[in-house]
């Protein structure tokens, strides 16, 4: 039997062991060193002064959701949108859901903008009323960073803070900016199904002194970071706000600096293989790729593709089960949220067009610097197969 194509790398690989063992053994007694390393190169490629490293990503999402002080307020969410944003702030706001451009994928502005605008008549209908939005959640849907220029205006015009959630497209620009300088918060995730770092947890980086000292407060169990050597071996803490258990493993932080190290060649070789997937997938009359970022540069973390109008959601899951039995890994991490059983809110589900279409037909294929142009090959090949299987099933 053949080695399966992965989605992506997590485990190190033999060459990171070395490098990552190095790092553990120079900083043994001090872990909290390596994830300093963690955020102080994920903020030198966001050009961010300040950066707190978080265990999980969704844990990062919580925290810059309470700094924010949008807790259990209203807050505008695209109706797309990968699983760690959509269950913290589930879990500790109040989403409101808009629909998302049909070509980037992103939160739509204009959706925005109307929703804004409607909440805004009926607190003005109510003086005193407290259900207006105040904070616009937007993330980097595969790496693409487009519209977040004009979400982050239209956040400023209504004087609320802009979330940004960089899941995909680290180490990209948008204009003169790099991605993850939009919002007052950027949550930068580095999991295996958010990023193409693949270490796991998330580093939000800000340019607020206080949000950041915020977010300490909050990932260290309420209790302030030590502020001396001494401190670090132990004694006696205050908790000074609640918080989560949220520091960073030594091995989480030790895979991530390795791999940020290597960050450049990292993001060159995806880009080869992206464009590898471009000349094979380009023509095909059943497929629609992924759509460039005219006013920047993309680093994508997915090769993620949709099928045609005349694909169904059933057709799309028959191609998916179809690769997966060659070994050949294909899912999704974007969801439709009103659509999905455990989103808990009403919504019709006429609500979200773009949103639905897009997520019953999208399928993601492996997409890491390990995948090779014969695994491409393979891959284009076997989808072609289950995609002609899927029409004649249709006919």
């Amino acid at each position: 039997m053949s080695e399966p194509i992965r989605l992506s790398r997590s485990a190190p690989t033999r060459h990171e062991w070395e490098p990552m063992q190095e790092l553990l053994q120079r900083h043994r007694h001090d872990h909290l060193r390596l994830e300093g390393l963690v955020e102080d190169r994920v903020a030198d490629i966001v050009k961010r002064p300040f950066s707190v490293a978080f265990s999980t990503t969704g844990a990062a999402v919580t925290a810059a959701i309470r700094a924010l002080g949008v807790e259990r307020r209203n807050v505008l969410l695209p109706a797309f949108c990968p699983a760690p944003l959509a269950w913290s702030t589930r879990s500790w706001a109040n989403p409101q859901l808009a629909d998302i451009d049909p070509k980037t994928l992103n939160l739509s502005v204009p959706h925005a903008a109307e929703l804004l605008n409607a909440f805004q008549r009926r607190e003005d209908a109510s003086p005193g009323d407290a259900s207006s939005i105040r904070a616009v959640l937007a993330c980097t849907t595969h790496g693409n960073a487009a519209g977040l220029a004009e979400l982050a205006a239209l956040a400023s015009r209504n004087e609320i803070p802009l979330l940004e959630f960089v899941g995909g497209g680290l180490g990209g620009t948008l204009g003169a900016d790099p991605v993850g300088r939009f919002g007052r918060i950027s949550v930068i995730a580095l999991g295996e199904n958010e990023s193409t770092i693949g270490s796991g947890g998330a580093v939000c980086v800000t340019n607020d002194d206080n949000l950041a000292s915020s977010l300490r407060l909050q990932r260290g169990d309420g209790c302030a970071d030590p502020r001396s050597e001494w401190e670090r071996l132990g004694g006696i803490r205050r908790f000074e706000a609640p918080g989560l258990d949220a520091r960073m493993s030594a091995l989480q932080a030790a895979l991530a600096a390795v791999r940020l190290e290597s960050f450049t060649e990292l993001c060159d070789r995806l880009d080869a293989v992206f464009h590898s997937y471009l000349r094979r997938l380009a023509t095909h009359p059943d497929l629609v790729l992924p759509a460039p970022c005219s006013d920047g540069t993309v680093r994508w973390s997915h090769f993620a593709i949709r099928l045609s109008e005349r694909f169904t959601r059933e057709d799309r899951d028959a191609i998916v089960q179809g690769l997966l039995r060659h070994d050949i890994a294909a899912t999704v991490h974007m969801h439709a949220l009103h659509l999905e059983p455990g989103w808990h809110g009403g919504t019709p589900t006429s609500a979200h067009p773009i949103a639905e279409r897009c997520s019953s037909r999208m399928i993601e294929l492996p997409f890491s610097a390990l995948v090779g142009e014969r695994d491409i090959d393979l891959v284009c090949q076997t989808l072609q197969v289950m995609i002609e299987r899927a029409s004649i099933m249709r006919s």
